[in-house]
């Protein structure tokens, strides 16, 4: 990490200018173009071009996140049904060798039942894995923003 020499943010080293106001890592003005952008933010167009397109990265972060909760809820839930299905295999089995009075279907239908609920449950775990990733990707996009405020971030990462 560096800290850029005119508004003293925090930059990565991969970076070799400011990602807040384009001054170079050597302290070198930021390009004319960057620097024209800078200097006239007040106009009330750009202005509201800029609230526009700030709303619209909040509300892209805010989408990703129920994306990705949803897919990890989805995980728990074929988790959870797996975990049901195992046990009613295993309860049948149970049933049966008690009317039958035989305590090899017993044994039989708890083995069934664990070899049912076990990809079940390991589909879950990938699923729910899928969703931590994507939650995982979108804290370092929203933690690397240029255009969110720390508030804007900790209410998008639901930190409030």
């Amino acid at each position: 990490m560096w800290n850029c020499s005119k508004c003293k943010e925090q930059c990565e080293d991969n970076f070799d200018s400011c990602w807040s106001c384009g001054t170079g890592r050597d302290g070198s003005a930021p390009p004319p173009e960057l620097s024209e952008s800078r200097s006239k933010p007040n106009t009330t167009q750009s202005t509201q071009q800029l609230l526009v397109g700030k709303r619209g990265v909040i509300s892209r972060y805010s989408d990703a996140y129920t994306v990705a909760h949803t897919i990890t809820g989805l995980g728990s839930t074929i988790k959870g049904i797996g975990v049901i299905i195992g046990l009613v295999i295993a309860l049948m089995g149970f049933h049966v060798a008690d009317s039958t009075q035989s305590g090899q279907l017993a044994l039989e239908g708890l083995i069934l039942g664990v070899i049912v609920c076990i990809p079940i449950y390991i589909l879950g775990i990938l699923v729910s894995t899928l969703g931590q990733i994507l939650k995982a990707t979108i804290d370092t996009a929203v933690h690397t923003s240029p255009m969110l405020t720390k508030d804007d971030m900790k209410k998008i990462m639901s930190l409030d």
